[in-house]
């Protein structure tokens, strides 16, 4: 067998024959070259030999190899040199099993395709991403596992410490990669980006104790991902030991969560799904070991950043940390800005446990439902609510909070709390009467609120009231700026095992709308004459 470099070798006896059988002096495969007309020498797949020009024949992917990036003490900017001269012609490529490093960026080309059987590269060099496809469209990204340069950190969405760089790219699909000691972001994909498919892949981070925190930067912008744009699906994936996990970046629209696991972030959210974001579902991750919220979506009063049609459903989200909620539906609303609301939100079927903060935590939202959630060893109350229009919280399980089961803040209308079931709140026993409670219902601005066939069970003395009641008294000629009582509903409401009474209202001065069928201590219970 003849090998290539042999054949082409200028002054050689072999015959220019039409199609000649050849071996790859690189990988030693068998390889067939055929006569074709004037073209562009390359070295690789168009040769020359004397003076009649040969086109090397394949099918399917063409081999990284061919390109001798493996040859004996070559350098680490020949080989990045050379496997962007075989990128170049945008042909897709197959990186074998191999272990290589770059001193620079990789760039692929539109309707590429790249394909390694677990082909390690390693960065060596500062602010150099690994694979670059920004503004690029119909690219495929398969089977390798990248590594970060690890040390420098720049707090930018301009960092290019990340291993696929993907601005405004298009029909890009990252699937079963590794991803390990990047500084920003091991996809970074702000602004422009569509039709983002990044499945089955494991990101890591192997930073050294305290490097998060290290001098004087607080090193949050660490993330396992972060993308911006339409139709992104994030599907099956694993991210472990980042500041913080899942980054979707503001005013993304059509955007899947689904089946993720997202453990130990060093500095703050499991997931952060920034402001505007619309038709958002993050269904079945989980979520744990996270220093702040689990699954945070933080609303805006930014024009244009109103969120609508959110569905955080089916996850399970444990062990966050101080001041963390499990989910956290948020706005950052100054009082002297007018407020915006997230619109039509669901939050259903999830599995809260070991909150730093409140277990399910949503304000600002128009028309929503919390419901079907099991919520269990809460560090403050189970279930939050403020500054809601439509809201429903029904059917949710919650167990062993610290203070509330639910509390109920300011600023809600047409907000109803139906058939949960609340055992052992109060468990910090703090003193604090009106948050060792079943529910509790602040007097500040609520309108039509209704509290309808819940179950609380306290124990031992840790549940001083089943139902607090706070009450506002009015104050100048509109009082109804300060409080809306006389239409709230109790109806059909058990309370068992109470330390002091069932139910308690503070500074009443009138009448309730509806209270009836509750479950009473005739020798605990407020006189009439009060209502």
């Amino acid at each position: 067998m003849i090998y290539a470099n042999a054949f082409f070798t200028s002054g050689n006896s072999y015959p220019n024959e039409d199609i000649v059988e050849l071996a790859d002096n690189y990988t030693h495969q068998a390889v067939t070259y055929k006569k074709v007309g004037t073209a562009v020498e390359d070295g690789v797949i168009y040769r020359k030999k004397d003076n009649d020009f040969y086109e090397r024949q394949w099918s399917g992917y063409v081999n990284a190899l061919w390109w001798n990036i493996k040859e004996p003490g070559i350098s680490v900017t020949t080989v990045t040199e050379r496997i962007n001269k075989a990128l170049a012609p945008g042909y897709d490529i197959f990186f074998d099993e191999m272990s290589i490093e770059i001193d620079g960026t990789l760039y692929l080309q539109s309707n590429q395709k790249i394909l390694s059987n677990n082909c390690k590269i390693k960065q060596t060099a500062e602010s150099k991403e690994i694979f670059n496809c920004e503004n690029k469209e119909n690219i495929s990204i398969k089977g390798f596992s990248l590594e970060g340069k690890k040390g420098e950190y720049v707090a930018s969405s301009s960092s290019k410490n990340v291993g696929i760089m993907a601005h405004n790219a298009k029909n890009l699909i990252i699937e079963k990669n590794r991803f390990k000691n990047f500084t920003y972001s091991a996809v970074s994909g702000w602004g422009g980006v569509k039709h983002f498919i990044f499945r089955f892949n494991r990101v890591t981070n192997e930073f050294p104790d305290g490097w998060a925190t290290a001098g004087s930067s607080y090193k949050k912008d660490n993330m396992g991902i972060v993308v911006a744009g339409e139709n992104l699906t994030i599907f099956k994936n694993h991210f472990e030991n980042s500041s913080q996990g899942i980054y979707i970046a503001e005013n993304s629209n059509f955007v899947s969560i689904s089946d993720n696991d997202v453990e130990n972030t060093i500095l703050e959210h499991g997931m952060y799904l920034d402001s505007g974001i619309s038709n958002l579902t993050v269904i079945g991750n989980r979520v744990r070991n996270t220093v702040k919220v689990g699954i945070k979506l933080q609303n805006s009063d930014k024009a244009g950043y109103v969120s609508n049609n959110i569905v955080i459903s089916n996850n399970i989200v444990e062990n966050t940390g101080e001041g963390g909620d499990g989910i956290l539906i948020n706005n950052t609303t100054a009082p002297e800005v007018p407020q915006l609301y997230a619109k039509n939100v669901v939050v259903s079927g999830n599995v809260v446990r070991n909150a730093g903060q409140h277990g399910i935590n949503v304000r600002f939202v128009d028309l929503g439902v919390v419901s079907n959630n099991v919520i269990n060893d809460i560090r403050y109350a189970g279930i939050y609510i403020s500054d809601t229009k439509g809201v429903e919280i029904a059917n949710n399980n919650i167990k062993m909070t610290k203070e509330n089961g639910i509390m109920i803040e300011a600023n809600n209308y047409l907000l109803s709390a139906n058939f949960n079931t609340i055992e052992n709140p109060g468990m910090k026993d703090s003193g604090l009467e009106d948050l060792l409670t079943g529910i509790t219902l602040r007097g500040t601005k609520n309108k039509e609120i209704s509290l309808r066939y819940n179950k609380m069970i306290g124990n031992g003395t840790a549940m001083r009231y089943g139902v607090f009641v706070e009450f506002v008294e009015p104050a100048g000629p509109n009082p109804q700026q300060q409080t809306f009582q006389e239409t709230y509903e109790m109806v059909g409401n058990t309370v068992l095992n109470v330390f002091r009474s069932e139910y308690r209202f503070l500074n009443v001065i009138k009448k309730l709308r509806v209270f009836r069928n509750n479950y009473i201590n005739l020798s605990s219970f407020p006189p009439v004459e009060q209502f």
